[in-house]
């Protein structure tokens, strides 16, 4: 609920990068959850293949680490394509704590 989030978000470490905003904090088991709003782009399976992405990168650094993660991309346009993988799996590798 908004009230979880809101909550959530006043603990959690943030972290910032060009194209993402990450919010941890300590939990057990490990919980994901990946945000892409429209601005990103107005196509729905675009902005599915970022949450897909996201998550496949994620989840193998975060598997062992006990951390409940909100992983929001920024509204800035990414376009669908291995350029834009890239960018994302990178600030993913170097932000996640």
């Amino acid at each position: 609920t908004r009230q979880q989030f809101l909550q959530f978000r006043a603990i959690a470490k943030q972290s910032t990068t060009p194209h993402l905003h990450i919010m941890a904090s300590p939990h057990t088991p490990t919980r994901l959850s990946v945000i892409v709003p429209i601005k990103v782009s107005k196509r729905a399976t675009t902005r599915n293949s970022f949450k897909r992405l996201a998550y496949d990168s994620a989840w193998k650094i975060l598997q062992d680490k006990n951390l409940d993660c909100i992983i929001m991309f920024k509204p800035i346009a990414l376009t669908k394509g291995p350029e834009s993988e890239k960018i994302v799996h990178a600030e993913l590798q170097s932000v996640i704590f």
